[in-house]
């Protein structure tokens, strides 16, 4: 039973002020908004046939925004260090925002009041001007200064969906690392233990070339369990290549009464499976299938490619499922199952059925690649 994962709290990443402040992309962009409202003031004077003053349109169009583009920081500072929040948004907004946003709008004013004196446009400061300064841009400044606040939260927002998605896919690896190490667990000390007795019992027998046979293959076993440590995904002929290394010690243990048939056409090899994906599946025909009965078993393993799709079977021709409707997997197969959700998610096929021949036949169908897809874990973990 997969259980689900608990929610995760993403960290809230550096605001990236190298980036925004990337001085002249910077100036670019609050230079558009003044060259909107330049080309207004000329479209204006020349539908209403009216002479184009260019100092007067320069000085009262583009400054307005180069203005707010030396504000800008310090909003995004007061976005950053007061945030909006839910749930505390009250405060900063009442207590921060709005005092700033009026304070920057007189300073606006102000400024623009100054530069129209400095450039002749005013012959006199007097409060009337600065009054006109003001209230003439009220509307297009209180605009501007939540269009700047709502492009940091935007930002920040994407940030943490990121930040999040990262984590999320971390976890993942992780899990799908903790529920291979808990596989390999399980079956090294119970396949072990099964194979040292039967050599024991070989020992006890005098059979001793067959008790050095079965070493070597144990030997061969144990070398390519380790060579593949930590790999999420192999070639399916690595897997075959480690699953009849498996099935050579168990024929030993069966003699005869085990048949093996394994059917993987050759364009089929290098494509990418997860680890010991097989092995559980094919212990499980063992222990349930054949071991039971004193009947010959046969077991068959067939990979074959339906389009975009690897479909992997192992078929027994044991006394399958008494009652489908009711089905416990043991631990193996659970474990199988919740891998392949961990690995692929809803695109992928799990199944247990008895086969039309007899006996209990497993399928599993994965996406159909040849690199793998899943971040291996660095050689320090």
């Amino acid at each position: 039973m997969t259980t689900a994962s608990p929610a995760i709290q993403a960290p809230r990443p550096p605001f990236p002020w190298a980036q925004w402040l990337n001085w002249p992309v910077y100036v670019a962009a609050w230079s558009l908004p003044g060259l909107a409202a330049l080309s207004y003031y000329y479209l204006n004077q020349t539908v209403t046939a009216q002479p184009m003053d260019w100092g007067y349109a320069l000085v009262s169009t583009l400054p307005n925004w180069y203005f707010w583009a030396i504000f800008a920081p310090l909003i995004l500072w007061l976005a950053d260090k007061y945030r909006l929040e839910r749930g505390n948004w009250k405060q900063p907004l009442l207590a921060i925002h709005l005092p700033a946003m009026l304070g920057l709008m007189a300073l606006h004013a102000l400024l623009n009041l100054l530069l129209f004196r400095l450039t002749g446009l005013h012959d006199t400061l007097n409060p009337t001007l600065y009054q006109v300064h003001f209230t003439s841009r009220f509307h297009a400044n209180v605009l501007t200064y939540w269009t700047v606040l709502g492009l940091f939260y935007a930002y920040d927002y994407y940030q943490r969906l990121l930040s999040r998605e990262q984590q999320a896919a971390q976890l993942q690896v992780q899990l799908v690392q903790a529920n291979l190490r808990a596989l390999k667990m399980q079956l090294h000390p119970h396949f072990l233990f099964n194979t040292l007795h039967s050599i024991a019992a070989l020992v006890r027998k005098n059979e001793n070339r067959t008790a050095i046979k079965m070493l070597g293959q144990l030997g061969d076993f144990l070398r390519l369990a380790l060579e593949n440590k930590g790999l999420q995904e192999i070639t399916l002929h690595q897997e075959l290549d480690f699953l009849g290394r498996y099935l050579a010690i168990e024929k030993v243990r069966f003699q005869e009464r085990l048949a093996v048939e394994m059917d993987a056409a050759d364009d089929l090899q290098e494509a990418v499976v997860p680890n010991m994906i097989l092995q559980p599946l094919v212990e499980n025909a063992i222990h349930h299938g054949i071991a039971p009965h004193v009947q010959q078993g046969r077991i068959e393993i067939e990979a074959h490619r339906t389009d975009d799709r690897l479909c992997l079977m192992v078929r027994d021709n044991g006394p399958g499922l008494k009652d489908p409707e009711r089905l416990r997997m043991g631990v193996g197969l659970a474990n199988t199952q919740e891998r392949l959700e961990n690995l692929y998610g809803q695109n992928q096929e799990f199944s247990l059925r008895n086969a039309a021949s007899g006996g209990l036949e497993v399928r599993i169908c994965i996406p159909f690649y040849l690199e793998p897809k899943m971040q291996e874990p660095s050689p320090a973990s």
